[in-house]
């Protein structure tokens, strides 16, 4: 009767080959899960945009897109979150009847500026925005290739960045490249 199974040296080169194609895929993991969170959180705040717009829209009135630290106040930094509320007092503080939704802070080194300057935007009743500029996140390692955008227009209108002239960073509205 003969026995079947593996030997030690059938084992280890099977171990050997594992390892070896474990090794050249687990960079590349690790880059697209990285590109998959910058595309995950511009996604969120490029629907809290739209949201803040369509609900100035929709109450016929102003509503105020901030950045948010405490997700209670306008305060702090894009990148600490943001919150979406209607002053329906007009004292131009949140109230807690006013939070119409609030956004969580970035990971963990990322960064999120808006080159329009000032931490809200105003969307009017028309939808027309009080600023414009573009909002940009860059991941922790500062990596302009994998770093996305969402471009404010006068209008209130909305766009991602893209890519134009195929250096494989994508670029602002004034097709400048990002830099992070």
């Amino acid at each position: 009767m003969r026995q079947q199974g593996f030997t030690i040296i059938e084992l280890m080169i099977t171990v050997a080959i594992v390892a070896i194609i474990a090794g050249l895929g687990i960079p590349s993991f690790n880059s697209l899960v990285a590109s998959n969170r910058v595309v995950s959180s511009i996604n969120e705040l490029h629907q809290g945009i739209r949201l803040a717009r369509a609900e100035a829209v929709k109450r016929n009135d102003s509503v105020i897109f901030c950045a948010s630290n405490d997700q209670a106040s306008c305060s702090g930094g894009w990148g600490d979150g943001w919150l979406i509320f209607h002053d329906a007092d007009g004292d131009g503080g949140v109230d807690a009847n006013e939070v119409i939704r609030v956004g969580d802070p970035v990971q963990a080194g990322y960064s999120l500026t808006f080159s329009g300057g000032g931490s809200s935007v105003t969307f009017g009743p028309r939808g027309i925005s009080s600023a414009t500029g573009t909002f940009q996140l860059c991941d922790a390692e500062g990596e302009e290739m994998r770093a996305r955008g969402i471009i404010l227009l006068t209008t209130g209108a909305t766009r991602r960045s893209l890519d134009t002239d195929g250096s494989g960073i994508q670029e602002d509205n004034g097709g400048n490249d990002f830099s992070c």
